[in-house]
């Protein structure tokens, strides 16, 4: 899903034109972004939690040549999924997996 997509959905949901929607994905976009940026830490209930990590200077292989390299320390963002937004896709995946078993049964019966 886009930041367009996303904007679509939002003003579906709202019942407002996309272009109405727009600030607002925007502006919700935004802060996130300047907080991360801060490294403060993100927590939205039952969806999941964005928080910077400090990942320490290391020496790595090229897995190609064999060569050991030099990484750099640096700052990336961690994502940890929250309890609701974890049951939603194990629901939505046991959906699929149903689906297929059902189509792969109604195939082989149909031999």
């Amino acid at each position: 899903m886009t930041r367009n997509d996303l904007t679509i959905r939002f003003a579906e949901r709202m019942g407002i034109d996309p272009e109405e929607a727009t600030p607002y994905v925007e502006t919700f976009m935004s802060i996130i972004l300047d907080n991360l940026g801060k490294g403060d830490r993100i927590e939205i209930r039952n969806f999941g939690v964005f928080q910077i990590i400090e990942r320490n200077a290391r020496v790595a292989r090229n897995p190609k040549t064999g060569i050991k390299v030099q990484v750099a320390a640096k700052r990336t963002v961690k994502f940890k999924a929250g309890k609701s937004l974890l049951e939603r896709v194990r629901e939505v995946g046991c959906k699929e997996a149903e689906l297929q078993i059902t189509h792969t049964t109604a195939a082989n019966n149909n031999d």
